[in-house]
């Protein structure tokens, strides 16, 4: 199921173990050109087709899909099977050394003009690893950047661009937020794995 998915570039995940494990702030890593791009190109024209719903408060402000599990289009309930199959937790597990189980949060967002979301850590209800999988290219200027902190210094920053699958190591040091968007549209399907 892997090759059906993944770029065959990136189909020996113990070659990125020791880049996640040794990256700053906190493990994680940025795979551009991640998916089959025609594959992943299939998958933003259907979620342009789920309703999406104003996230608002003071700590965000986006728009977000119901979490895709509910989905009646196929595109969007295959993509969303492979990421929480077996085989898929089992790659992730040989970069990260972590075991997850089957269940995942995955829902798709945009954050339009002036969107943005506070630094925060993630941790809740189990949450092991968060996930981005970017659907459209910003440049450094548009905003919309994934900032990793430590302490109070931004340490790492990931620019949003088509087809790049990125994740962290959820924990007490996971913090983060997303930059203002300015005048573009930044979208991605995101979520969660969870502890087994």
């Amino acid at each position: 199921m892997l090759k059906q998915w993944i770029n065959q570039n990136y189909l020996a995940p113990e070659k990125l173990s020791q880049k996640f494990l040794n990256n700053k702030p906190f493990p994680y890593l940025e795979l551009k050109d991640f998916f089959i791009k025609n594959k992943l190109i299939q998958v933003l024209k259907a979620l342009s087709k789920e309703s999406f719903y104003l996230k608002d408060s003071d700590l965000f402000t986006f728009f977000q899909t119901n979490d895709l599990k509910s989905t009646k289009n196929k595109t969007l309930h295959n993509f969303r099977t492979f990421l929480k199959s077996k085989e898929f937790g089992v790659y992730l597990t040989s970069i990260t050394g972590k075991n997850y189980s089957d269940s995942i949060d995955c829902f798709g967002t945009i954050y339009q003009d002036t969107n943005y979301l506070l630094p925060h850590d993630d941790q809740l209800e189990k949450r092991k690893l968060a996930y981005f999988i970017y659907l459209t290219n910003l440049r450094k200027q548009d905003g919309g950047s994934l900032c990793l902190y430590k302490n109070d210094f931004v340490a790492a920053k990931i620019t949003p661009k088509l087809n790049t699958f990125a994740f962290f190591e959820v924990s007490k040091n996971s913090l983060h937020e997303v930059e203002e968007v300015i005048n573009k549209r930044r979208i991605t399907i995101t979520g969660w794995f969870y502890d087994q």
